[in-house]
């Protein structure tokens, strides 16, 4: 690819001291720009100002891939053609504002071009979005009541359970009919978040794997398999579980086909869904991430893909 110099993008992301830079994905994806020669640009969501129908940010350039910065400076959104909403959730009020704000800045500017849309990300969070696909799913509910609790282990011998709007598996809990914890482990939880809680089929194929397949403009371009440590249930990298080759099955080419459209509908450039047992878990807008652990199985450089795919759209 030839380098690009006239291109401007900003990314809205945690503070550089709380990523891995062997891990994580929108490091890599900044790195991959600056080799393309892009200005790069970072900020953060509590450096937004919106004023007189445009945002604008304190942010810092990265100089070069030590990532090093350059001195803050006031700069103006539209002035970005690439804009990437790469912060962590948890998903609430804060992280909700941020894209209300957003919203505003398109309604008054044709730049940047939104990686996510804070429409499409505000509207459809990883845990809500998949139950537009209930029938791809596990049985799944979402309720505050402790009868439907109840009827789901009528029905179900194990159950999963988690918070609505946190990410990396926080506060997800697995629980038999018969485990007395149950009920107040689901109290807890609705104290906690204030918000309905799901509740779902546990997958006992889960100590097989749980595969992310990343997406890039609605099309599947990489997938690892999460394979939980022994005992646990839980496959997040972070939280131990190891990262393996695997190929999607044709159930799963036809989900991930069946999504694109949609993606592209709502303009949900890079999105990192999850299954198990060919089943569809969670669909992650926010922030997915994969990119690293796709490089390192298969020598596919997502990153790429990205720049390549932005770059033939701005």
């Amino acid at each position: 690819m030839r380098k690009h110099k006239n291109l401007n993008a900003l990314f809205q992301i945690d503070s550089l001291s709380q990523l891995n830079p062997e891990t994580d994905s929108s490091l890599d994806i900044i790195k991959e720009g600056l080799k393309l020669g892009l200005n790069i640009w970072i900020t953060n969501p509590d450096n937004l100002t919106f004023y007189d129908g445009r945002i604008f940010y304190t942010a810092f350039e990265i100089k070069d891939l030590s990532l090093k910065l350059n001195k803050s400076k006031k700069i103006f959104l539209e002035d970005f053609d690439l804009f990437f909403i790469r912060q962590d959730p948890p998903f609430d009020m804060k992280y909700i504002s941020n894209c209300y704000l957003l919203e505003l800045h398109q309604k008054f500017n044709k730049k940047p071009f939104f990686i996510n849309d804070p429409t499409g990300i505000k509207n459809f969070t990883e845990k809500i979005f998949p139950l537009y696909f209930h029938n791809l799913m596990p049985k799944t509910m979402v309720s505050s009541s402790a009868r439907d609790l109840e009827y789901m282990f009528k029905k179900h011998k194990t159950l999963v359970m988690k918070p609505l709007y946190c990410k990396g598996g926080e506060d997800i809990y697995k629980f038999s009919r018969k485990d007395g914890d149950a009920l107040r482990t689901f109290q807890m939880l609705l104290s906690k978040y204030k918000s309905p809680v799901v509740i779902q089929k546990f997958i006992e194929k889960v100590k097989y794997g749980d595969k992310r397949v990343i997406l890039i403009n609605g099309k599947a371009v990489g997938a690892v398999n999460r394979i939980p440590q022994s005992g646990a249930f839980k496959a997040n990298l972070h939280l131990g579980g190891t990262a393996s080759s695997t190929k999607l099955t044709k159930k799963e080419t036809d989900i991930c086909t069946m999504l694109g459209s949609v993606l592209r509908e709502n303009k949900l450039f890079f999105v990192g869904i999850d299954l198990i047992d060919q089943k569809l878990t969670e669909i992650n807008v926010t922030s997915p991430t994969g990119i690293v652990q796709c490089r390192e199985l298969y020598n596919v450089n997502v990153s790429k893909l990205i720049w390549r795919e932005l770059i033939s759209i701005v």
